[in-house]
């Protein structure tokens, strides 16, 4: 058994959140620290990690209505039961194919944890199958549907503006946030404008490339205005690299309907939680190398300092764009101390 099924197995147990809503990052943490080149450190920070985490709940009710089960947490127990069945049904990419388009509209789900942890455990399926991981796929589905909840509007892009025009026009709630991301979020029900401003980015012409821009600008976001609320603003960049890398797993025709639906989550981080915060000018120093950084993200500790990075040299590797090393530079910064 290879170090990430070890996490994994020992993981298992877990809940998928823990102290009345924080994500479990855990299984996260351990892939993104294997892509990392980091593989050595999974084991001491899963022990460290380990005493915050709480039992995940049993199942008691079998899924029949799985529409009326959406969004329902006190079945998280259920679903992760269903899962587990369905997977030992189905191969893998047939389960997610059928599932991935039922839970796109809930994007936000787990202030997004539940897509990323779900792209997570398939990069881990599509480099080797194995129990532990068709195990992990099973509870990071459970996540996404046990906490599925839809953000205001439609996520359907229909307009003429840019990736920059629409972010530089979305509306700002102004509400200092308080508790859960989730929660915060719902309050944007009460910017009606919010849902006419993400309908108006053009749509995307070439799916993935138009992503690959989307994680690029949501970067710029988190270097300009992300200093204040720094794991807020990280979600509109890891969901969207989480998704990008495992696009290519998924039908063709569930790619639109997935960038808008990560388009509506990015904004809505946005108008959420930019709220009095200080604007900052991009970073004109030369980047640090990838290598430092990884090695830096790693030491940290953070589970949200190691995610971004990991996202971030992703997409530097992709695209060469410097804003990816700053973005983790500033990840680390900002999160070890």
């Amino acid at each position: 058994m290879d170090q990430l099924d070890e996490a994994f197995t020992r993981l298992a147990p877990t809940g998928p959140e823990f102290r009345g809503g924080l994500s479990n990052h855990g299984p996260m943490v351990a892939e993104a620290l294997v892509r990392l080149g980091a593989a050595d450190a999974i084991p001491g920070w899963v022990s460290g990690y380990l005493p915050r985490l709480e039992d995940g709940p049993r199942g008691g009710e079998r899924i029949a209505d799985w529409r009326a089960a959406l969004g329902r947490w006190h079945r998280i127990g259920d679903w992760t039961d269903y899962f587990t069945e369905r997977l030992a049904e189905a191969p893998w990419r047939e389960v997610l194919a059928e599932w991935w388009p039922r839970l796109t509209p809930g994007m936000a789900a787990g202030a997004t944890h539940g897509v990323i942890r779900t792209a997570q455990a398939v990069r881990a399926l599509a480099e080797r199958e194995t129990p532990p991981r068709l195990a992990e796929l099973a509870r990071a589905l459970a996540y996404w549907s046990a906490g599925y909840v839809e953000l205001p509007g439609r996520p359907l892009t229909g307009g003429v503006r840019t990736l920059e025009q629409a972010v530089a026009v979305l509306p700002i709630l102004e509400l200092a946030p308080t508790g859960l991301i989730v929660a915060h979020l719902a309050h944007l029900r009460d910017l009606p404008e919010f849902a006419g401003v993400v309908s108006s980015l053009r749509p995307p012409g070439d799916v993935a490339a138009d992503l690959t821009e989307l994680t690029r600008v949501f970067a710029r976001v988190f270097l300009t205005h992300g200093r204040h609320a720094p794991i807020d603003f990280i979600h509109a960049v890891t969901a969207p690299v989480a998704v990008s890398s495992v696009l290519h797993h998924l039908p063709v025709e569930l790619w639109r309907p997935t960038y808008d639906a990560l388009w509506q989550v990015a904004a809505a981080l946005y108008s959420g939680f930019a709220y009095r915060g200080t604007v900052e000018p991009l970073p004109d120093d030369a980047p640090s190398a990838p290598g430092e950084l990884a090695g830096r993200a790693a030491e940290t500790g953070d589970a949200h300092a190691i995610k971004l990075t990991e996202a971030a040299l992703r997409q530097h590797a992709h695209t060469g764009d410097p804003v990816f090393l700053h973005a983790a530079a500033r990840s680390v910064e900002l999160l070890s101390r």
